[in-house]
């Protein structure tokens, strides 16, 4: 139990302690590490553990300390509530337009929280779903930004993002990546011959096996109107041209319809260039793309 004075201020200093890790943090699962630990940190918790509904409608949750397993994800949604022993406190999080998920904080023994405790963690709560949801806003808006509206493959921009990050982490740790790129042989000629709506079909037969062809690490990407690019973190050249003549074997055997009109999968030509092989920035990798066959 703490003085109700005492706890509003350290409710205060997390919610603002939250909001400026919040603007560093480029992840969400960093923004949500940081109100787990600055809230049990901040308000004197043994243990927090932040619960976020995920794609599923289940509770994911964050934990920081040593807390014991999380509580009844139904007393975490409806209400404020707290443990018959007052070794434990939650709340919902409840964002303006949706449920987010709960926070729960730990004791150090029973008869830590009172009503008052519940009553402050409530209203911390509410102000972490407000940081919570704006984070949510700014990461989906940042996705969409970062896809192609066609194939719903990452794009130029977010490949680029990505090699520049692929870079920093093997200058600070040593390794390697490959970057294999593919380009539709008569594109041109597919439009004029069949239309282009054909010719979007064409690109997203290419998307479909490209998805169907990396690992959940690989970054796939539309990196121009026929062209599209694979990032392969931990790859060499070689793995690089196998991941190609893969990708490249699959787009042509895909059958491809549009407006009663059909045409097997388009032909690929295909390049890899690898880091540091080819080059060290990104500007020199993207260059080596035209030298390299």
């Amino acid at each position: 139990m703490v003085d109700p004075e005492i706890g509003a201020a350290r409710a205060l200093d997390v919610v603002s302690r939250i909001v400026r890790e919040a603007r560093m943090e480029q992840d969400a699962d960093g923004v949500r590490r940081a109100v787990a630990r600055l809230t049990a940190e901040c308000m004197g918790y043994r243990a927090a553990a932040l619960g976020v509904i995920d794609s599923a409608g289940l509770l994911k949750f964050t934990v920081f300390g040593e807390a014991p397993d999380c509580q009844d994800e139904r007393a975490c949604r409806e209400a404020p509530a707290r443990a018959p022993d007052g070794s434990w406190i939650s709340a919902p999080l409840a964002g303006i337009s949706r449920f987010i998920g709960t926070l729960i904080g730990y004791g150090h023994g029973t008869g830590t929280f009172d009503a008052d405790d519940l009553r402050i963690h409530a209203k911390l709560c509410d102000s972490v779903a407000v940081i919570l949801e704006a984070q949510m806003a700014r990461a989906n808006l940042v996705e969409t930004m970062d896809r192609d509206p066609v194939t719903g493959l990452y794009n130029r921009r977010h490949l680029v993002k990505r090699i520049h990050e692929e870079i920093s982490r093997a200058e600070r740790y040593g390794g390697r990546f490959a970057l294999v790129f593919l380009d539709i042989v008569g594109m041109n000629d597919i439009n004029a011959s069949f239309g282009y709506g054909m010719g979007d079909a064409v690109i997203e037969a290419v998307a479909s096996a490209l998805g169907s062809s990396f690992r959940g690490s690989d970054v796939a990407a539309r990196f121009g109107d026929d062209a599209f690019a694979v990032l392969l973190p931990g790859a060499d050249k070689p793995r690089g041209q196998i991941v190609a003549n893969r990708i490249s074997r699959t787009a042509a055997r895909i059958p491809v319809a549009s407006d009663g009109a059909r045409m097997q999968g388009p032909d690929m030509e295909w390049c890899v260039v690898s880091y540091p092989t080819d080059g060290s920035t990104c500007d020199e990798l993207l260059a080596a793309r035209n030298m390299v066959s």
